[in-house]
Formats: structure tokens, C-alpha cells, sequence
């Protein structure tokens, strides 16, 4: 039995379909429970730690031994980064770890216009 967070829960009931999803190393309060590697699943879970407030104010990360400092609106990108997770242009297959610069790239290739986004699981990922 693996647990899993809520949100994923919730999704992989709704969605029928297996999911990816990474245990939570959180370091101070880490639950070892198992999230999907989506921005808003990351982001229900760390509000569920109590890392909420305003996206300017400085924080620690502490997933996995990690002590960067940033902002707490940028924390579920970094996250994202722990756990391996990148996005790849359904066109011309270019892989890039952030999807605001593969919307970028959209941007400014004439071929990649009507591309759509492919995640690309990330290494420690567990399918449920």
C-alpha cells in the first residue's frame, strides 16, 4: 500500500488512469506521502504543510536536503526540479525543465505554433 496525498488520490479516481506520482522529502514535517508531479498537485501539497502566504516572501526548501532560499511563488517550480519532472514540445520533441520556457519556445518557432505540452516523468517517479 502506498500512501498518497489527497489531491492525487482524488485525481487518479477521477481520471481512471494511472498516475506518476513522487514521495514527498520534505524535511521538516515530511509526510512520505506520494504526489503527483503536476504544478497544482505540488502546490495543494505544500499548502497542506503550511507553506502558504504571499508569493514574494522568502522561504527555505528543505525537499530533500535542499536549504535554497526563495520565493514561496516559486517554490512548486523547484519542487518540480527535485522530483525530475520536465515538459517536451510535442513537435520537434525539444525537452526543457520549465513549461513557461516551452511556451517560449512555441512562441518562436514557426513550426512548434500549435505544439502541445508532453510531461516527461521524472526518475523516481512511481506509477500508481
Amino acid at each position: 500500500i502506498v500512501p498518497v496525498d489527497p489531491e492525487t488520490f482524488s485525481r487518479m479516481q477521477q481520471s481512471n488512469e494511472p498516475l506518476v506520482a513522487y514521495r514527498c522529502e520534505l524535511q521538516e514535517g515530511g509526510c512520505g506521502m506520494f504526489v503527483e508531479g503536476t504544478t497544482r498537485a505540488v502546490s495543494a501539497h505544500l499548502r497542506g504543510h503550511g507553506i502558504t502566504g504571499s508569493d514574494t516572501a522568502s522561504t527555505r526548501c528543505t525537499w530533500g536536503g535542499c536549504s535554497k532560499i526563495l520565493k514561496r511563488g516559486s517554490m512548486t517550480r523547484h519542487i518540480l526540479t527535485h522530483l525530475g519532472v520536465k515538459v517536451r514540445c510535442s513537435v520537434c520533441g525539444v525537452v526543457m525543465c520549465r513549461h513557461d520556457r516551452l511556451h517560449a519556445h512555441f512562441t518562436s518557432s514557426e513550426q512548434c505554433h500549435s505544439a502541445s505540452v508532453d510531461i516527461v516523468d521524472g526518475p523516481r517517479g512511481r506509477f500508481l
